[in-house]
């Protein structure tokens, strides 16, 4: 799933006559920018992705699936470990410190896992979206799609969804490793497999698309309607508010990770592109995919900040666990030792 290549390596298309990759192809996957610099970023955001997912899967296991959200922030949380159990192998890949054949379960395995549980995350993102719609806007709406029965049999046919997607790409992945061929997994791929490959690629396109849809329509929905609301109820709508604010966060989130990614891999899509571009234009858009891909890798770090400030279960255990309160609850204890000053302050001057 995804690119052509594992994590996006620059295609290897342009070969010189000799069916060897050209030099400058080679020296741009040798250089200090993918041996070092990828390495070095990928191993803060596994470090970073361990704890702060770890953290999360605490706290959630701790947590009732009390509503159709908290399921579904769950059902992210298992992506984006899935999705980090890939980065060691990405980072092995890239500072060459594996042999020469590593690419080729690469290719198989850790690639396929990596973008399958991307797109899982992006769907989910997509469903929290269209949750936070119904329940500010539509919140007497059909009880069934409130329920948490209904929640878990969407989720299940999410994963299996993208189980079926990605499982042919393991499979027909299934050539025989060379040293020509190994740096290129869709020379790993068996016909059909370059066919189904083919069209993972513009499902997950379409499927990208259909959620920042969804995302900026919700998102647009709520304002209107909350601002709407605002000039009759302003009471009621602290509350809408919030959720309003919440899905700001997802829209960032979904912005800043996926998108420069989705507008990166628009040249590479069209392979007929790479006879028109140049070496220089080659390399920059390389060096753009490579970032880009980053900062979707990124987004295993950037979720449990979702969690924080969109569920309040979530960030309310949080602060449990570690011995702190709330603002709120600090507050409140604040109030109650100034009125139990008061009224000792009261009793004795009456004495």
């Amino acid at each position: 799933m995804g690119y052509n290549l594992s994590y996006g390596k620059l295609p290897d298309n342009r070969l010189s006559p000799d069916n060897s990759s050209s030099p400058n192809a080679s020296s741009l996957r040798h250089d200090e920018f993918t041996t070092i610099v990828l390495p070095v970023l990928y191993l803060v955001i596994f470090l970073a992705s361990l704890l702060l997912n770890g953290l999360a899967v605490w706290i959630f296991f701790h947590i009732r699936n009390k509503t159709s959200f908290i399921f579904y922030l769950k059902n992210i949380v298992v992506a984006d470990l899935l999705m980090t159990l890939t980065f060691p192998f990405k980072i092995i890949q890239d500072s060459q410190l594996g042999p020469w054949h590593f690419n080729s379960l690469l290719c198989r395995y850790s690639t396929v896992l990596f973008y399958a549980n991307m797109y899982t995350t992006i769907v989910f993102l997509g469903l929290i979206s269209i949750d936070r719609y119904l329940k500010v806007v539509k919140p007497f709406g059909d009880s069934r799609m409130y329920s948490i029965t209904f929640t878990k049999i969407l989720s299940a046919c999410v994963w299996v969804v993208m189980a079926f997607l990605a499982l042919p790409n393991l499979i027909l992945t299934n050539g025989y490793p060379t040293r020509r061929n190994v740096d290129d997994c869709l020379k790993l791929k068996s016909p059909l497999g370059v066919k189904w490959h083919s069209a993972v690629i513009y499902i997950n396109t379409c499927m990208f698309v259909v959620v920042l849809i969804v995302l900026i329509g919700c998102y647009i929905a709520i304002s209107r309607y909350i601002y709407k609301s605002s000039k009759q109820f302003i009471s009621s709508s602290s509350r809408k508010r919030k959720h309003n604010q919440s899905i700001r966060v997802v829209v960032a989130v979904f912005f800043t990770c996926f998108l420069p990614y989705h507008l990166c891999r628009i040249p590479f899509t069209f392979s007929h592109l790479d006879k028109i571009l140049d070496d220089s234009a080659h390399k920059i858009l390389y060096y753009c995919k490579e970032m880009t891909l980053f900062l979707s890798a990124c987004n295993v770090c950037l979720d449990p900040i979702i969690y924080f400030f969109m569920c309040r279960s979530f960030s309310r255990r949080l602060f449990r666990k570690s011995n702190m309160r709330t603002r709120s609850e600090s507050i409140r204890s604040l109030q109650s030792v100034r009125r139990s000053e008061v009224r000792i302050y009261h009793e004795y001057t009456d004495v």
